[in-house]
């Protein structure tokens, strides 16, 4: 696995999905965005995925700068999405389609709002995974089902004031996610 070297001395990781050994349903990306100032700051693989320079990404850029990097017929409705969830300062969760040089993939994004004293959305933290093999292969597995059902009850957890419970929820997303990739690992191709 090589890294590549940017002005500045600065190295990064190879370009995602460029045989680095990536399994589907891995965190692909992490990213913050503060919505008061839009400035989104991401991770270089974030960063690549979306076709974003990963030092300006690292430093923070406008949200709009990644919404370019989904594919053209998924572009307005996330957009829409994002306006919606900001407007009612609850979570974000979202699939969409990216191209990339080794094609198609689809990406699950989820992203935990955080409000402001006002009750308005003042930041984002979120992370994306790739979910294309299973999806592909409409692999419905026990753990998906169990997944899809905590990934609803986070996003309702907004609605609640117990912050124990929606960081346990947030815990046991992550570590679905990991087992996902798991599965997706040891099934043949």
């Amino acid at each position: 696995m090589r890294s590549s070297v940017f002005k500045g001395g600065v190295s990064l990781p190879p370009p995602l999905f460029a045989d680095d050994g990536l399994n589907d349903n891995a965190i692909i990306g992490m990213w913050y965005w503060d919505v008061l100032n839009d400035r989104l700051y991401a991770d270089a693989r974030m960063a690549a995925l979306f076709g974003v320079d990963p030092l300006e990404a690292m430093r923070g850029t406008r949200c709009d700068a990644f919404v370019v990097g989904i594919h053209p017929d998924d572009r307005n409705g996330v957009a829409q999405e994002i306006e919606r969830c900001v407007r009612a300062a609850i979570d974000f969760r979202c699939e969409y389609r990216i191209i990339t040089a080794a094609g198609e993939r689809l990406i699950s994004a989820f992203a935990r709002c955080h409000r402001t004293e006002g009750r308005s959305a003042g930041h984002y933290v979120g992370m994306a995974y790739d979910v294309t093999r299973q999806r592909d292969a409409e692999a419905i597995t026990p753990t998906s089902r169990v997944a899809d059902h905590v990934m609803q009850a986070y996003s309702l957890s907004s609605q609640i004031t117990d912050d124990e419970i929606r960081r346990k929820l947030k815990d046991v997303l992550v570590q679905l996610g990991m087992n996902l990739a798991a599965e997706i690992k040891e099934r043949p191709i």
